[in-house]
């Protein structure tokens, strides 16, 4: 038999559950959920090096310009809103800052594993924490 993965919430949890579990398991702490929707605010940074609005348009008609600049603005909208309502509501998670490499760890571990135990608690944060 491999090894099993059992994410917990806090590395408290895991070294205590490690204890009981033995060496068949690894347990692994997420600390705390790793995604979230993008949080909103501010306009949407612009690329280094992305053409200008005046550079995209050229040659445009004013209605052509008029309608490539609103789906730009729509496209922008929905990448801070971390939803797409043109998409049947398709949410966009991000990584949340700082929590890149627990998610590396994770994804590691997990592909290695032969069986995942989601053991977080049973509340909000434990139920984000599964989801993601």
């Amino acid at each position: 038999m491999g090894r099993s993965l059992v994410i917990v919430e806090s590395p408290a949890k895991a070294k205590t559950i490690n204890k009981y579990l033995g060496k068949d398991y690894i347990v692994k702490s997420s600390v705390g959920h790793v995604r979230d929707l993008p949080t909103s605010g501010g306009v949407a940074k612009k690329r280094a090096g992305a053409p200008t609005l005046a550079q995209q348009t050229k040659g445009m008609t004013p209605e052509a310009k008029a309608a490539f600049k609103e789906k730009r603005d729509k496209k922008s909208l929905y990448s801070r809103m971390g939803i797409d309502p043109e998409n049947d509501w398709a949410a966009t998670y991000q990584i949340l800052p700082g929590k890149e490499k627990v998610v590396a760890e994770l994804q590691q571990l997990a592909e290695k594993a032969d069986v995942i135990y989601l053991a977080t608690d049973l509340d909000r944060e434990g139920e984000a924490i599964a989801w993601h």
